[in-house]
């Protein structure tokens, strides 16, 4: 009965990953940690903005962080080049209310691994965070 129950516990290794989500409104930041575990990520943390996301970030080493674009205190691209700094191998997958090109852009160029825009597909979602690991280099 034992090993039965140790192969449930087991998530396969591409939803193992251990993901930090960094959101100001709570109830998008509620949503997002509460889809992302029931897809089989670990999420190691949550922050309401960008400070406390970098903070979380450097002391909480995840695979990947997604992250609001506008926050206060510190917003989200802010936050990427700060996290990426110090943790190059951290995949961030950037969120935000704006499809806005010039955004995509700025976010690009800060190393963030993927852009999308609120409201977007779950699955869109879950396969932007699953792609994002420590293997590649920043898109």
């Amino acid at each position: 009965m034992s090993s039965q129950s140790l192969e449930l516990t087991h998530a396969s290794p591409a939803k193992a990953m251990r993901v930090l989500v960094v959101e100001n409104d709570d109830a998008v930041r509620a949503v997002l940690a509460e889809v992302l575990q029931e897809e089989g990520f670990e999420v190691v943390g949550r922050a309401i903005d960008g400070i406390e996301g970098v903070s979380l970030a450097l002391s909480l080493t995840p695979d990947g962080v997604l992250l609001d674009v506008r926050m206060p205190r510190m917003g989200g691209i802010e936050a990427a080049r700060a996290i990426l700094a110090q943790l190059p191998n951290v995949r961030i997958v950037m969120l935000s209310a704006y499809d806005d090109a010039s955004l995509q852009a700025e976010a690009k160029e800060a190393g963030v691994s993927a852009f999308l825009v609120k409201g977007c597909a779950l699955g869109e979602l879950v396969d932007a965070v699953s792609t994002v690991d420590r293997t590649g280099t920043a898109a």
